[in-house]
């Protein structure tokens, strides 16, 4: 059996867990009318549902630097849904959630298996994240609040680990 070569999905989560996975389609370069059209939309989904009232309104959403992510017509859309956008400085995986909470957990789980498919990789990642207690993600969200508090402590200079 053979693997799939390399997977990329969009991922959102927040306190209670993971929001939503968007499968990037093989070939596929991210754009920002992709991000928007596609991504930003099942995650305003996502909210509809469950907020029905409000939706993504008063939402705080830290995204990286990507060139996708910055763009105006993402902006926009992110403006009118009035979702709070989040700096996030360049250069700063340990002030990433994902980077530092999820990716490696779901890195060291995955880390040697084998896929046949997309959908195989997809339902696995869909489990690992369902397997995390929330009560984790919670914390993740409570030890992001304490790097940033080192970081302007050591006035943006690196650090190493968290040991407070």
């Amino acid at each position: 059996m053979t693997s799939t070569k390399k997977v990329m999905y969009a991922m959102f989560f927040g306190i209670h867990g993971v929001v939503t996975q968007v499968p990037i389609p093989k070939g596929r370069t991210v754009t920002a009318k992709f991000y928007k059209r596609i991504v930003l939309n099942k995650v305003d989904k996502y909210y509809r549902k469950r907020r029905p009232n409000t939706g993504m309104i008063g939402l705080f959403l830290l995204q990286d630097n990507a060139t996708p992510h910055k763009a105006y017509i993402v902006k926009k859309f992110l403006e009118s849904k009035r979702v709070t956008v989040l700096n996030h400085p360049p250069y700063s995986p340990d002030l990433a959630p994902c980077d530092f909470f999820l990716f490696p957990r779901l890195k060291k789980h995955l880390q040697g298996r084998r896929y046949s498919t997309r959908n195989g990789i997809g339902s696995a990642l869909h489990q690992l994240c369902r397997g995390i207690p929330q009560e984790d993600y919670k914390k993740a969200f409570q030890n992001w609040i304490k790097r940033l508090k080192l970081c302007i402590l050591f006035k943006g200079d690196y650090f190493q680990g968290l040991k407070k």
